[in-house]
């Protein structure tokens, strides 16, 4: 974790039974923590795969962070 990213870096292959579509990165930063393995399959829409930070420093905030942790509701 840590990677430096920039403009145009490619985050995710995204694949459906239609298309496959690389996911770019629009700005600088830094992967925090990356929430699947590569080459993970049937992720459901929505879900979150990746954090990224602006700053470097950050990083190590997500550290011990997981899926499990990021908790949602519906209103």
């Amino acid at each position: 974790m840590g990677d430096k990213i920039s403009p145009g870096a490619v985050l995710a292959s995204i694949e459906t039974d239609k298309a496959a579509v690389d996911f770019e990165m629009q700005e600088d930063g830094y992967i925090a923590k990356l929430l699947f393995p590569e080459g993970a399959k049937d992720i459901p829409l929505g879900t979150l795969i990746a954090i990224v930070v602006d700053n470097e420093k950050d990083v190590a905030a997500f550290a011990n962070y997981s899926a499990d942790s990021n908790v949602t509701s519906s209103t």
